[in-house]
């Protein structure tokens, strides 16, 4: 296996691992055990667990920023691109809830890890995704704080759904959560469009 191929199986296993059990409940050592290293030999590679959560932040912010342009038309409006954006982040968390669910951990259980944070991973995403309702006719006026809220108000609801799956499935059984997940995006889609339009 090839270096970069080898550094990227560390990468997405730490990824799996924070989203589990966030930055706290996840050690280097729990990381390295997976992989079948020891501790030092993965301290090698990214010399700190820090780092190598910085490391995570990054690949996932720049998926999320991937996501605010692919499927986008020239042709569509600021609305459709925003529609577009939050439908196809939707059914990527519903396929697949690890970047969702370390977004919602680093976002909620940073408190400690706040005061000294000297960089923000995901603060262009949420920026450029601000930006993005600006650019709608509704909220054209709106400040930066406004438009964050409204984004923020949409990506917790997809966020909620597509980390409750577990739960859901055991409260209600998974033909039941099979159904709410076949109409949550289009749900998602209606809701979208009722706040820029």
């Amino acid at each position: 296996m090839a270096k970069d191929d080898r550094r990227q199986e560390f990468v997405d296993v730490a990824t799996e691992l924070f989203a589990e059990k966030g930055f706290d409940g996840t050690s280097i050592a729990a990381i390295a055990d997976r992989l079948g290293l020891t501790k030092q030999a993965l301290l090698h590679y990214f010399g700190s667990k820090e780092k190598l959560y910085g490391i995570v932040l990054e690949a996932i912010s720049e998926r999320a920023m991937l996501k605010l342009v692919e499927d986008q038309l020239d042709t569509m409006t600021p609305e459709e691109r925003l529609i577009t954006f939050f439908v196809g982040y939707c059914e990527s968390g519903l396929h697949d809830s690890t970047d969702v669910r370390l977004i919602v951990r680093e976002l909620s259980d940073n408190g400690r890890r706040a005061e000294a944070a000297g960089r923000w991973y995901l603060k262009p995403f949420l920026q450029e995704l601000a930006a993005m309702v600006q650019d709608t006719s509704r909220w054209r006026h709106a400040t930066q704080e406004e438009a964050l809220a409204v984004a923020y108000q949409v990506l917790g609801a997809i966020s909620y759904f597509a980390i409750s799956g577990p739960t859901l499935a055991g409260m209600f059984g998974q033909d039941k959560l099979d159904l709410m997940r076949a109409r949550y995006a289009e749900q998602i889609r209606e809701t979208v469009r009722r706040l820029v339009e």
